[in-house]
């Protein structure tokens, strides 16, 4: 999603993560590790050249609230200058950003709203963009600070649909949105129990024809987790269902996939060596197919595509892992991709559009 802060603005390419609640993007001067930023990303912002950037105190309501809901174990103060800190870590330790809190203004069409965003210091983050902005459900989420201007947001809703293809454009819509659209239904939406994300619940998952899951269960929306993670009892039946499958095409489960947390499979035609190139599968009409289904009817009849991708070390992997440390199950951004989804905040409902981009 592009950003304009700042005045005069300054332009920048930011993910946006359903997963998180805290925005930030790389600034000047990055005074720890630096994030080499993509010039497709824009320049690095630097809020001593904005005339509208102002910091945020020590003592401010704000700081209080942003202590409290990434459960900083410190004070998160720059005492010298009376600056609000942050500290933000993201799934295993892949990514981390530390730095000041910021506020200044958001250009969004024709209209302008002061944001509140972290100035990242110290980061350590291996995509293109020039930070993240998180859509949770805490008070400074980008999204509902963003609700906060009903003049600029007149129904509390957004959609995006992330290509299949990367060359390919999605988009990203904020408010309201076309319902008559979502052939693959609806389902309740709900503030996660542990995190301050939204979830789904899940009634069913089919693999291959065959019916694994039937009872209910929380699952978290995270547009910035590649992968969906399933219970560790429920990850047993899909890895003992598709393998079965797998192997009457001739692929064999590997144990190249890190600590068995997820799936991969070769055939011996694939084989190449550890530090070899594996041959990329591309008979996807042979492979399985599932379907996820939730409350309220609602159902994800997933393509090839959604469920495995070609991995140049490991083979043919699903898209699909186990986390006994996670409190929840997670819907990651690949099995959604080429899927319009809606968060409608207001109406409290999840919605799906098929091959919407």
């Amino acid at each position: 999603m592009a950003v304009s802060l700042g005045k005069p603005p300054v332009v920048n390419l930011v993910a946006i993560d359903t997963g998180s609640t805290l925005s930030w993007v790389q600034c000047q001067p990055c005074a720890v590790h630096c994030h080499t930023q993509s010039a497709k990303a824009g320049p690095i912002f630097d809020p001593g050249r904005s005339y509208t950037s102002r910091r945020v105190r020590c003592s401010s309501v704000k700081c209080g609230e942003l202590r409290y809901d990434l459960r900083l174990q410190q004070a998160n103060c720059m005492e010298k200058e009376d600056s609000c800190t942050y500290s933000v870590t993201y799934g295993n330790g892949w990514a981390y950003s530390v730095g000041k809190m910021v506020t200044d203004t958001l250009r969004i069409g024709d209209s302008f709203m002061d944001l509140m965003f972290g100035c990242s210091m110290d980061v350590k983050y291996s995509e293109f963009e020039a930070g993240i902005f998180g859509f949770g459900s805490s008070s400074f989420s980008f999204f509902e600070q963003l609700a906060g201007y009903p003049d600029i947001l007149s129904y509390k809703a957004f959609s995006y649909c992330l290509p299949t293809d990367e060359t390919k454009p999605g988009y990203m819509i904020l408010g309201r949105y076309d319902r008559a659209a979502m052939d693959g239904g609806y389902t309740p939406l709900f503030r996660s129990i542990n995190r301050p994300t939204y979830s789904l619940t899940t009634e069913m998952l089919i693999a291959n024809g065959q019916r694994l899951v039937t009872s209910s269960s929380e699952m978290i929306v995270d547009s910035g987790a590649q992968r969906t993670s399933l219970w560790p009892s429920t990850f047993a039946l899909l890895d003992k269902t598709i393998t079965q499958a797998m192997s009457s095409i001739g692929y064999h489960r590997t144990s190249r996939a890190r600590q068995e947390s997820y799936i991969c499979y070769l055939s011996e035609h694939d084989y190449s060596g550890w530090n070899g190139t594996i041959t990329p599968f591309s008979n996807w009409s042979a492979l399985p197919l599932l379907e996820i289904g939730f409350a309220g009817g609602a159902a994800l009849a997933l393509s090839p595509r959604n469920v495995f991708y070609n991995d140049p070390h490991r083979g043919l992997c699903m898209t699909f892992a186990q986390n006994p440390a996670l409190r929840s199950q997670i819907l990651g951004n690949r099995v959604t991709r080429s899927f319009g989804t809606t968060f409608d905040i207001q109406g409290k409902q999840f919605g799906f559009k098929y091959a919407a981009c």
